[in-house]
């Protein structure tokens, strides 16, 4: 017996883009990059006017960035971009250390995949090149990003879903680490021996090295907590140039109340 899911000659009519995961995606962008601000409260009818959508799409956006951990939604008050505390980057990188050592574990276990290793190079290679032309957002991303391929190469679909989580606080935590990135060759160092111990099945170096490399993050994270926490600023100066129709008005920043 053949299910039948609907649609003609048996074709998927869902389109492979909603528009609320395109909304998702700008606003994490300008999360990540630090256009909205730690702090900063999103007005759901202001982002619909900027983005120049209904409002449903930006709702549907809202809600999937609360699931990631890149917003809050505090009732009675709105949503927010989160302000990281001191125990919640404890909390991030414990758990983090327990989802990257179980990985590592089971990888040392079973070994590493040829593909895997290409995937883990080219973020080293990625890294470096960021690292040389002094771009340390891109470095965060490619630090993100091997860690994450260090996770997906253990194959298992719960550990990874578990990390998935975990990725949005993660990037708002590194975010703050940027300025401390100039200057730091043992940065990429540190990426390069959990890399050839990883590759060499090294368990006992490579679960030590792993420790050394995320609790360096962390006191360096707390060191510069303090200078991170600057007043909040609106994302958009006096010149910003917005693409939304005339019909729409001039958008404002997206914030204030959702009253």
């Amino acid at each position: 017996m053949t299910a039948s899911y609907g649609g003609q000659n048996g074709k998927s009519e869902v389109p492979k883009r909603t528009l609320s995961s395109v909304v998702a995606s700008q606003m994490r962008r300008r999360i990540v990059d630090g256009t909205y601000p730690p702090g900063m409260q999103l007005n759901e009818q202001e982002l619909a006017a900027y983005f120049a959508t209904s409002r449903a799409p930006v709702r549907e956006g809202i809600q999937r960035l609360v699931q990631e951990g890149l917003l809050v939604s505090e009732p009675h008050r709105g949503v927010f971009v989160p302000q990281l505390t001191y125990e919640d980057l404890d909390d991030i990188y414990f758990s983090r250390a327990a989802i990257e050592r179980a990985s590592m574990v089971r990888i040392t276990e079973r070994g590493l995949a040829a593909a895997d290793i290409a995937a883990l190079e080219h973020s080293l290679g990625q890294m470096a090149v960021a690292t040389r032309q002094q771009e340390w957002r891109d470095v965060v991303a490619a630090d993100l990003r091997f860690h994450e391929l260090i996770v997906g190469a253990a194959r298992s679909p719960r550990l990874s879903r578990m990390y998935a989580s975990l990725l949005g606080e993660s990037r708002l935590g590194l975010n703050m680490l940027v300025g401390s990135f100039e200057g730091r060759a043992d940065y990429l160092e540190e990426h390069q021996r959990i890399f050839d111990y990883l590759v060499a099945g090294d368990r006992t170096r490579l679960v030590e090295e792993l420790e050394s490399h995320l609790g360096t993050a962390l006191n360096t994270l707390h060191r510069h907590y303090a200078e991170a926490a600057e007043p909040l600023q609106s994302p958009f100066g006096a010149d910003a140039e917005l693409s939304v129709p005339a019909a729409g008005g001039a958008p404002k920043a997206p914030g204030g109340s959702n009253d």
